[in-house]
Protein backbone atom coordinates (compact mmCIF):
# COMPACT_ATOMS: atom_id res chain seq x y z
CA UNK A 1 0.00 0.00 0.00
CA UNK A 2 1.43 3.53 -1.14
CA UNK A 3 0.30 6.44 1.36
CA UNK A 4 1.18 9.76 0.80
CA UNK A 5 1.33 11.62 3.84
CA UNK A 6 1.77 15.21 2.50
CA UNK A 7 -0.89 15.88 0.67
CA UNK A 8 -2.91 19.07 0.18
CA UNK A 9 -6.71 19.71 -0.35
CA UNK A 10 -8.52 23.19 0.39
CA UNK A 11 -12.32 23.05 0.83
CA UNK A 12 -13.96 25.06 -1.81
CA UNK A 13 -16.14 26.68 -0.17
CA UNK A 14 -12.55 28.28 1.59
CA UNK A 15 -10.99 28.85 -1.33
CA UNK A 16 -13.53 31.23 -2.51
CA UNK A 17 -13.74 33.30 0.39
CA UNK A 18 -10.05 33.72 -0.81
CA UNK A 19 -10.89 34.64 -4.47
CA UNK A 20 -10.47 31.58 -6.22
CA UNK A 21 -13.14 30.52 -8.77
CA UNK A 22 -12.84 27.81 -11.10
CA UNK A 23 -10.27 27.86 -13.65
CA UNK A 24 -8.38 30.54 -12.14
CA UNK A 25 -5.11 30.45 -10.19
CA UNK A 26 -5.01 33.09 -6.90
CA UNK A 27 -1.75 33.78 -5.37
CA UNK A 28 -2.45 34.64 -1.44
CA UNK A 29 0.23 36.93 -0.05
CA UNK A 30 0.83 38.10 3.74
CA UNK A 31 2.91 41.16 5.01
CA UNK A 32 4.41 41.40 1.34
CA UNK A 33 5.76 37.87 0.73
CA UNK A 34 4.25 35.22 -1.53
CA UNK A 35 1.93 32.96 0.63
CA UNK A 36 0.05 30.47 -0.96
CA UNK A 37 -1.17 29.63 -4.44
CA UNK A 38 -4.67 28.51 -4.91
CA UNK A 39 -5.86 26.10 -8.19
CA UNK A 40 -8.70 23.83 -9.37
CA UNK A 41 -6.50 21.07 -8.19
CA UNK A 42 -6.42 21.64 -4.82
CA UNK A 43 -10.30 21.62 -4.39
CA UNK A 44 -10.90 18.79 -6.75
CA UNK A 45 -10.71 15.82 -4.85
CA UNK A 46 -11.92 13.83 -7.87
CA UNK A 47 -9.42 15.30 -10.38
CA UNK A 48 -6.83 14.37 -7.55
CA UNK A 49 -7.77 10.78 -7.25
CA UNK A 50 -7.48 10.27 -10.97
CA UNK A 51 -3.52 11.72 -10.34
CA UNK A 52 -3.36 9.20 -7.70
CA UNK A 53 -4.23 6.41 -9.82
CA UNK A 54 -1.82 7.35 -12.90
CA UNK A 55 0.66 7.49 -9.78
CA UNK A 56 -0.14 4.26 -8.42
CA UNK A 57 -0.84 5.99 -5.04
CA UNK A 58 -2.96 4.07 -3.21
CA UNK A 59 -4.39 6.85 0.03
CA UNK A 60 -3.28 10.27 0.91
CA UNK A 61 -3.56 12.16 4.05
CA UNK A 62 -5.16 15.40 3.97
CA UNK A 63 -3.65 18.92 4.99
CA UNK A 64 -4.94 22.27 4.53
CA UNK A 65 -2.55 25.21 4.67
CA UNK A 66 -5.80 27.22 5.75
CA UNK A 67 -5.36 25.30 9.07
CA UNK A 68 -2.33 25.66 10.48
CA UNK A 69 -3.13 29.12 12.28
CA UNK A 70 -6.62 29.67 12.30
CA UNK A 71 -9.00 30.24 14.57
CA UNK A 72 -11.32 27.55 15.91
CA UNK A 73 -14.19 28.45 13.66
CA UNK A 74 -11.79 27.65 10.38
CA UNK A 75 -9.86 24.55 12.13
CA UNK A 76 -13.54 23.38 12.93
CA UNK A 77 -14.74 23.26 9.21
CA UNK A 78 -12.04 22.27 7.59
CA UNK A 79 -11.81 19.10 10.25
CA UNK A 80 -15.74 18.07 9.82
CA UNK A 81 -14.75 18.58 6.03
CA UNK A 82 -12.18 16.02 6.09
CA UNK A 83 -14.34 13.63 8.11
CA UNK A 84 -17.00 13.97 5.71
CA UNK A 85 -14.07 13.09 2.73
CA UNK A 86 -12.96 10.41 5.10
CA UNK A 87 -16.37 8.89 5.42
CA UNK A 88 -16.80 9.48 1.48
CA UNK A 89 -13.82 8.11 -0.13
CA UNK A 90 -13.02 4.92 2.47
CA UNK A 91 -9.47 4.09 2.53
CA UNK A 92 -8.84 6.43 -0.26
CA UNK A 93 -8.46 9.77 2.06
CA UNK A 94 -7.43 10.20 5.21
CA UNK A 95 -7.10 13.85 7.23
CA UNK A 96 -4.95 15.55 9.99
CA UNK A 97 -6.67 17.28 12.49
CA UNK A 98 -6.26 21.27 12.38
CA UNK A 99 -5.91 22.88 15.96
CA UNK A 100 -6.35 26.54 16.90
CA UNK A 101 -3.42 26.39 18.93
CA UNK A 102 -3.96 29.86 19.92
CA UNK A 103 -6.92 29.56 21.37
CA UNK A 104 -5.35 26.90 24.19
CA UNK A 105 -9.35 26.04 25.55
CA UNK A 106 -11.13 25.79 22.10
CA UNK A 107 -7.71 24.00 20.97
CA UNK A 108 -7.23 21.03 23.18
CA UNK A 109 -11.51 21.01 23.21
CA UNK A 110 -10.79 20.52 18.81
CA UNK A 111 -7.97 17.89 19.15
CA UNK A 112 -10.41 15.86 21.28
CA UNK A 113 -13.21 16.32 18.81
CA UNK A 114 -11.27 15.71 15.78
CA UNK A 115 -9.49 12.60 17.17
CA UNK A 116 -12.23 11.03 19.33
CA UNK A 117 -15.37 12.20 17.48
CA UNK A 118 -14.30 12.80 14.15
CA UNK A 119 -11.90 9.79 13.97
CA UNK A 120 -9.29 11.62 11.84
CA UNK A 121 -6.13 10.00 11.58
CA UNK A 122 -3.56 12.11 13.19
CA UNK A 123 -2.81 16.32 14.33
CA UNK A 124 -0.89 18.78 11.72
CA UNK A 125 1.01 21.89 13.04
CA UNK A 126 3.63 23.96 11.27
CA UNK A 127 7.35 24.17 12.81
CA UNK A 128 6.23 27.56 14.32
CA UNK A 129 3.11 27.49 16.31
CA UNK A 130 1.77 31.27 17.01
CA UNK A 131 5.45 32.25 17.52
CA UNK A 132 6.11 29.35 19.59
CA UNK A 133 8.88 27.16 18.86
CA UNK A 134 8.38 23.49 19.26
CA UNK A 135 10.19 23.34 22.49
CA UNK A 136 8.33 26.03 23.82
CA UNK A 137 6.51 24.82 27.48
CA UNK A 138 3.38 26.59 26.40
CA UNK A 139 3.05 23.52 23.84
CA UNK A 140 3.07 21.17 26.70
CA UNK A 141 -0.73 20.66 27.69
CA UNK A 142 -1.00 20.24 23.60
CA UNK A 143 1.76 17.20 23.53
CA UNK A 144 0.26 15.63 26.88
CA UNK A 145 -2.90 15.78 25.10
CA UNK A 146 -2.04 14.42 21.50
CA UNK A 147 0.42 11.80 23.53
CA UNK A 148 -2.79 10.08 25.38
CA UNK A 149 -4.46 9.87 22.20
CA UNK A 150 -2.04 8.13 20.39
CA UNK A 151 -1.45 9.77 17.02
CA UNK A 152 1.44 11.22 15.32
CA UNK A 153 1.94 15.23 14.95
CA UNK A 154 2.40 15.87 11.41
CA UNK A 155 5.11 19.27 11.22
CA UNK A 156 4.91 21.10 8.55
CA UNK A 157 7.46 24.00 7.58
CA UNK A 158 5.78 27.48 8.32
CA UNK A 159 4.51 29.07 4.99
CA UNK A 160 7.22 31.78 5.02
CA UNK A 161 10.24 31.57 7.55
CA UNK A 162 11.55 35.55 8.15
CA UNK A 163 13.47 36.40 10.33
CA UNK A 164 17.15 34.67 8.91
CA UNK A 165 18.80 37.19 7.75
CA UNK A 166 19.70 37.41 3.69
CA UNK A 167 16.37 35.62 3.16
CA UNK A 168 13.55 38.28 2.88
CA UNK A 169 14.78 38.63 -0.97
CA UNK A 170 14.45 36.46 -4.15
CA UNK A 171 11.35 34.12 -2.14
CA UNK A 172 14.55 32.70 -0.54
CA UNK A 173 12.32 32.58 2.85
CA UNK A 174 10.17 30.09 1.47
CA UNK A 175 13.16 28.16 -0.96
CA UNK A 176 15.69 27.63 2.08
CA UNK A 177 14.49 29.54 5.01
CA UNK A 178 11.32 26.53 5.56
CA UNK A 179 14.10 24.12 5.54
CA UNK A 180 16.45 25.77 7.77
CA UNK A 181 13.63 25.83 10.03
CA UNK A 182 12.73 22.47 9.95
CA UNK A 183 16.35 21.60 10.78
CA UNK A 184 16.04 24.01 13.76
CA UNK A 185 12.71 22.56 14.52
CA UNK A 186 13.53 18.70 14.51
CA UNK A 187 17.12 19.61 16.56
CA UNK A 188 15.27 21.73 19.70
CA UNK A 189 13.08 18.99 19.84
CA UNK A 190 15.50 16.68 20.78
CA UNK A 191 17.77 19.78 22.60
CA UNK A 192 14.74 21.17 24.42
CA UNK A 193 14.10 17.84 26.07
CA UNK A 194 10.52 17.51 24.56
CA UNK A 195 11.48 13.83 23.35
CA UNK A 196 12.41 13.17 26.92
CA UNK A 197 9.60 14.58 28.42
CA UNK A 198 7.13 13.00 26.03
CA UNK A 199 8.27 9.49 25.20
CA UNK A 200 5.58 8.22 23.22
CA UNK A 201 4.78 11.55 21.21
CA UNK A 202 5.20 10.55 17.75
CA UNK A 203 6.76 13.43 15.15
CA UNK A 204 6.67 13.36 11.29
CA UNK A 205 9.25 16.09 10.17
CA UNK A 206 8.54 17.54 6.70
CA UNK A 207 10.78 17.72 3.58
CA UNK A 208 13.05 15.04 5.12
CA UNK A 209 13.73 17.16 7.86
CA UNK A 210 15.00 20.13 5.94
CA UNK A 211 17.76 18.23 4.80
CA UNK A 212 18.97 17.48 8.39
CA UNK A 213 20.64 14.33 7.00
CA UNK A 214 23.46 16.72 5.18
CA UNK A 215 24.12 18.34 8.99
CA UNK A 216 23.37 15.54 11.15
CA UNK A 217 26.88 14.62 12.06
CA UNK A 218 27.36 17.85 12.97
CA UNK A 219 24.81 18.14 15.45
CA UNK A 220 25.62 14.68 17.05
CA UNK A 221 29.31 15.73 17.36
CA UNK A 222 28.36 19.34 19.15
CA UNK A 223 25.25 18.16 20.69
CA UNK A 224 27.78 18.44 24.18
CA UNK A 225 26.72 22.18 23.69
CA UNK A 226 23.30 21.82 24.46
CA UNK A 227 23.61 21.91 27.86
CA UNK A 228 20.36 20.02 28.30
CA UNK A 229 21.62 17.63 30.68
CA UNK A 230 19.69 14.89 28.69
CA UNK A 231 20.14 11.31 29.48
CA UNK A 232 19.96 9.78 26.87
CA UNK A 233 22.21 10.18 23.73
CA UNK A 234 21.35 11.91 20.13
CA UNK A 235 21.23 9.54 17.98
CA UNK A 236 18.85 7.69 20.40
CA UNK A 237 16.56 10.57 20.53
CA UNK A 238 16.88 11.02 16.79
CA UNK A 239 16.09 8.20 15.86
CA UNK A 240 12.54 8.30 17.69
CA UNK A 241 11.63 11.06 14.47
CA UNK A 242 9.72 10.61 11.46
CA UNK A 243 10.42 12.30 8.35
CA UNK A 244 8.77 12.64 5.09
CA UNK A 245 10.38 12.32 1.38
CA UNK A 246 8.34 15.71 -0.04
CA UNK A 247 9.96 18.74 -0.83
CA UNK A 248 12.30 18.28 -3.17
CA UNK A 249 10.89 17.15 -6.47
CA UNK A 250 11.95 13.80 -7.23
CA UNK A 251 15.19 14.19 -6.23
CA UNK A 252 17.83 11.54 -6.25
CA UNK A 253 20.56 13.34 -4.52
CA UNK A 254 18.16 14.47 -1.94
CA UNK A 255 17.20 10.65 -1.14
CA UNK A 256 20.18 9.69 -1.14
CA UNK A 257 21.79 12.53 0.94
CA UNK A 258 18.38 11.73 3.76
CA UNK A 259 19.20 8.12 3.71
CA UNK A 260 23.20 8.29 4.82
CA UNK A 261 21.95 9.85 8.16
CA UNK A 262 17.65 8.54 8.10
CA UNK A 263 16.81 4.86 8.77
CA UNK A 264 15.03 3.76 5.95
CA UNK A 265 11.94 2.79 8.37
CA UNK A 266 11.67 6.42 10.05
CA UNK A 267 11.00 7.97 6.20
CA UNK A 268 7.61 7.94 5.08
CA UNK A 269 6.54 8.88 1.67
CA UNK A 270 5.09 12.01 1.09
CA UNK A 271 5.18 14.53 -2.51
CA UNK A 272 3.77 17.72 -1.65
CA UNK A 273 0.95 17.12 -4.37
CA UNK A 274 -0.72 19.27 -6.30
CA UNK A 275 1.90 22.42 -5.12
CA UNK A 276 4.94 19.92 -6.63
CA UNK A 277 3.02 18.04 -8.88
CA UNK A 278 0.86 20.53 -10.90
CA UNK A 279 2.89 23.06 -12.68
CA UNK A 280 0.93 25.80 -11.16
CA UNK A 281 2.30 26.33 -8.10
CA UNK A 282 5.82 25.59 -8.69
CA UNK A 283 7.43 25.88 -12.34
CA UNK A 284 9.03 22.87 -12.38
CA UNK A 285 5.96 20.87 -11.00
CA UNK A 286 5.09 17.59 -13.11
CA UNK A 287 1.48 15.59 -13.31
CA UNK A 288 1.16 11.82 -12.46
CA UNK A 289 3.90 10.52 -13.83
CA UNK A 290 6.23 12.11 -12.04
CA UNK A 291 5.14 10.84 -8.80
CA UNK A 292 5.12 7.54 -10.11
CA UNK A 293 8.46 8.25 -11.03
CA UNK A 294 9.15 9.09 -7.42
CA UNK A 295 7.70 5.73 -6.53
CA UNK A 296 10.30 4.29 -8.87
CA UNK A 297 13.11 6.09 -7.38
CA UNK A 298 12.62 4.76 -3.91
CA UNK A 299 11.42 1.31 -5.12
CA UNK A 300 14.90 1.29 -6.91
CA UNK A 301 17.20 3.48 -4.52
CA UNK A 302 15.60 0.98 -1.36
CA UNK A 303 15.08 -2.42 -2.60
CA UNK A 304 13.19 -4.55 -0.12
CA UNK A 305 13.02 -1.79 2.62
CA UNK A 306 10.63 0.78 -0.02
CA UNK A 307 7.19 -1.00 1.08
CA UNK A 308 8.25 0.58 4.96
CA UNK A 309 9.03 3.99 3.09
CA UNK A 310 5.91 4.19 0.59
CA UNK A 311 3.65 3.15 3.36
CA UNK A 312 3.97 0.32 5.67
CA UNK A 313 6.12 2.66 8.38
CA UNK A 314 2.79 5.22 7.96
CA UNK A 315 -0.18 2.94 8.01
CA UNK A 316 1.10 1.80 11.19
CA UNK A 317 1.70 5.29 12.83
CA UNK A 318 -2.23 5.90 11.47
CA UNK A 319 -3.71 2.71 12.87
CA UNK A 320 -4.95 2.12 9.72
CA UNK A 321 -5.47 -1.70 9.98
CA UNK A 322 -7.83 -1.68 12.54
CA UNK A 323 -9.82 1.36 11.50
CA UNK A 324 -13.17 -0.26 10.17
CA UNK A 325 -13.30 2.56 7.58
CA UNK A 326 -10.46 1.57 5.91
Amino acid sequence: MIIDVQHHYVPRQLAVQHGWSQGRVVHLTREGQRWVTIHDRLCDLDWQLRDMDAAGVDAAVLSSFFGWDAPAEICQQINDDLAEIQYRYRGRFFGFAHIPLGEPDHGLRELMRAVQELRLVGVTIMSQVEGHLLDDPWLWPFYDAVQALDVPIYVHPVMYAGGHVGTDQYDLGRIIGREFDLITCATRLIAGGVLERFPRLRFIISHFGGGIAAVKDRIRKKAFRFNSNLPLDFDTYFNRLYFDTAGFEISQGALRCALTGIQPERLVFGTDYPQDFSAVATDTGVQGEGIRAYIQLIEGELGHTAPLVLGDTLADLLHLSSRKDG
